[in-house]
């Protein structure tokens, strides 16, 4: 195991959330990375689909029909079967988030209702 140091102020509130929780400090700190990772992960995302969006509709038509996958602000492959497309970013990037998307953007869905009216 390695040690993991920490000022003692914070050592000190991590113990004392698990006690209140029930828990160990281990479990506290797992919670608290697993967190920290998904919002980290969720930011790239954001930044990715923001990058991409920025793209001139010119580079972004050359994979109409497609789904890309964007790391780091670059398109790292694309493919019509999203399947297919997810296995081989999967295998090297492991569990690194990278945005997978159809290449024309989100889709919009409209929904159409009647709408009445008072006369």
């Amino acid at each position: 195991m390695t040690d993991l140091h920490v000022p003692a102020e914070l050592a000190d509130e991590i113990r004392r959330e698990a006690e209140a929780e029930g828990t160990t400090t281990e479990a506290v700190l797992a919670a608290a990375w697993r967190h920290y990772r998904t919002l980290a992960q969720r930011k790239k995302i954001e930044a990715e689909m923001a990058w991409w969006e920025s793209r001139p509709p010119e580079e972004r038509a050359r994979y109409a029909g497609e789904y890309v996958a964007v790391h780091n602000k670059e398109v790292v492959d694309h493919d019509p079967d999203p399947v297919a497309l997810n296995g081989r970013v999967r295998k090297r990037f492991g569990r690194i988030a990278v945005m997978m998307i159809p290449a024309e953007g989100p889709r919009e869905i409209r929904i159409l209702s009647p709408r009445l009216e008072r006369r």
